[in-house]
């Protein structure tokens, strides 16, 4: 298999290279820099943001089209890696989770170009954050999603949603949030994936949930529904999909995490090689 770069894609990764060694990396000195969760403010980052999307730097993993960038899945290996090499990168870039993940998922599933207007656009112009809320305390869904206990019950053109989902990235601050919860018994066709405004009644963050940092913004919030109600409208592909929509959704985050975990090493192998270099100890460098 030719893992050879396009020169396209060579270029745009080392114009992401130059750009993170330029202007990202070195807010990383002052503290001022940080938000209060250990990730660049948003103050900070306001004007990074307009200096990537005017050099064409822009939401890499999402078509043309729509504004992006469509560099595919090697593409998107190599510039995130890129990106990651200060934790400031990867949103500086639109190209951070979860927005990454769920702009994938969308420009996938939605069937319309109206829908995607209303729904994805929005977080490609990086005006609105997002969520994928499908994690869920014991004994409920976690790393087997068909544990899932968080149930949507169909009235009429409405489904009403009860449960609780944690560990939910990016959910403080989000607008648009993917839910998947279950909607039968059935073993592989249990659960079904909807589209919701997190400022609908029915849904609230519980507490946003303390982790090693740095966070990304809008932390890992634990989400309590009571009685939320959602559209049939804004159900993603058929009922019982739920687990296909789960599918779509993390297969390209398994790549994309680890591209910014080796972008992050890379960087930190460097730092401590400089150290080791010039540290001195016992009268011995």
């Amino acid at each position: 298999m030719d893992f050879t770069l396009t020169p396209e894609i060579e270029d745009i990764r080392m114009r992401i290279r130059d750009f993170v060694a330029e202007h990202v990396i070195p807010l990383e000195c002052h503290p001022g820099n940080f938000d209060h969760h250990g990730m660049i403010s948003e103050a900070a980052l306001a004007g990074l943001r307009i200096k990537a999307k005017a050099e064409g730097l822009w939401a890499l993993q999402t078509p043309t089209e729509h504004g992006g960038a469509g560099v595919g899945f090697v593409g998107m290996a190599a510039c995130y890696e890129e990106m990651a090499r200060s934790p400031f990168g990867p949103v500086v870039f639109n190209s951070a989770p979860p927005d990454d993940g769920n702009m994938m998922l969308l420009e996938k599933v939605l069937p319309t170009a109206e829908l995607k207007d209303i729904w994805l656009q929005p977080i490609i112009d990086g005006k609105v954050r997002s969520a994928f809320a499908m994690t869920e305390p014991m004994p409920g869904g976690g790393s087997d999603p068909s544990a899932m206990l968080t149930t949507a019950v169909r009235k009429g053109d409405v489904w009403v949603v009860h449960g609780r989902k944690w560990f939910i990235t990016g959910a403080e601050g989000a607008k648009h949030v993917v839910l998947v919860a279950r909607t039968s018994n059935d073993q592989r066709k249990g659960l079904t994936a909807f589209l919701y405004n997190a400022d609908q009644p029915g849904a609230h963050i519980e507490r946003r949930i303390p982790i090693m940092g740095p966070e990304e913004h809008g932390g890992h919030c634990e989400i309590v529904y009571d009685g939320l109600e959602i559209p049939d409208e804004n159900r993603l592909l058929e009922v019982g999909d739920g687990l296909k929509i789960t599918q779509i959704r993390l297969g390209p985050a398994r790549l994309t995490h680890c591209m910014r975990w080796l972008g992050m090493a890379k960087r930190a192998l460097e730092i401590a090689g400089e150290y080791v270099r010039e540290r001195q100890s016992f009268g011995a460098s």
